[in-house]
Parts: structure tokens; C-alpha cells; sequence
């Protein structure tokens, strides 16, 4: 399955998660390791914008696991930015291994911290 079908089956499996007024507005994946791929989710809506975290079969509830594909997938969109690579794109450490810059991803920890902070605030769910 491409890329892009995996994204459209996991916005379709986010739906159910929105709140009253609210719709997927973007989705991007990350593979944190090799077999392991997961979906952040962003929501939009009247209150303003809420995060998920998708795996294969349920919302990911382990903050350990929301932040570390929350800023692999910060920093694959910053450097996917810089470098011209159009979306969608996988983000994988293997992608910005092949991609980034200690340059790029250094300038890119402070948007990094912030959004991570946003999804921890407005997570659908409890993380433990």
C-alpha cells in the first residue's frame, strides 16, 4: 500500500476520534523504527486544534512514544521543508539520515519543543 493510502485509512480511523465540530485537518506518519509506523493526527475545530496518535489498531496512550514520533515527525517536515521535498513523506531516521543537516535540525529544535508541548496540552486522551 503507497503512502498516500496509509494516510487516507488512518484519517478515515482518526474520524471517529473527532470531537462535535471538529474534522481532520492533516495527517503525517512516522516510523520511529523499522515495522513500527504510526499516524499523527492534528483535529481542527471550533475549541482550535487537538492531536492523536494513531498505531495499526488503537490511539497511542505512552507519552515516551507520542514525543518521540511528535519530533521525528517535526523534524522530517523542517528538513522535507528546507531540501524541497513535496509531501507526503515518511518520517524515519533513516530519512533525515539521508536528508538533513545538523544545520537544518538544529535550528529546528524550538518548533520542535513547542509542538510537542501543543500535542502533550490538547492530546485526545490521557497519556501515561
Amino acid at each position: 500500500m503507497a503512502l498516500q493510502d496509509d494516510l487516507a485509512a488512518a484519517a478515515e480511523r482518526a474520524a471517529a476520534f473527532a470531537a462535535e465540530g471538529e474534522h481532520v485537518d492533516a495527517v503525517l506518519a512516522a516510523e520511529p523504527s523499522i515495522g513500527r509506523r504510526v499516524y499523527l493526527c492534528a483535529f481542527a475545530g471550533d475549541a482550535g486544534r487537538s492531536w492523536l496518535l494513531l498505531d495499526d489498531v488503537s490511539p497511542v496512550t505512552n507519552r515516551s512514544v507520542v514525543r518521540e514520533a511528535v519530533a521525528l515527525a517535526a523534524l522530517c517536515e523542517v528538513v522535507g521543508e528546507a531540501i524541497g521535498d513535496e509531501p507526503p513523506r515518511l518520517a524515519s531516521p533513516a530519512y533525515l539520515d539521508e536528508h538533513g543537516s545538523p544545520d537544518i535540525v538544529t535550528s529546528a529544535f524550538g518548533a520542535v519543543e513547542s509542538l510537542t508541548e501543543e500535542v502533550e496540552a490538547t492530546y485526545k486522551g490521557e497519556l501515561t
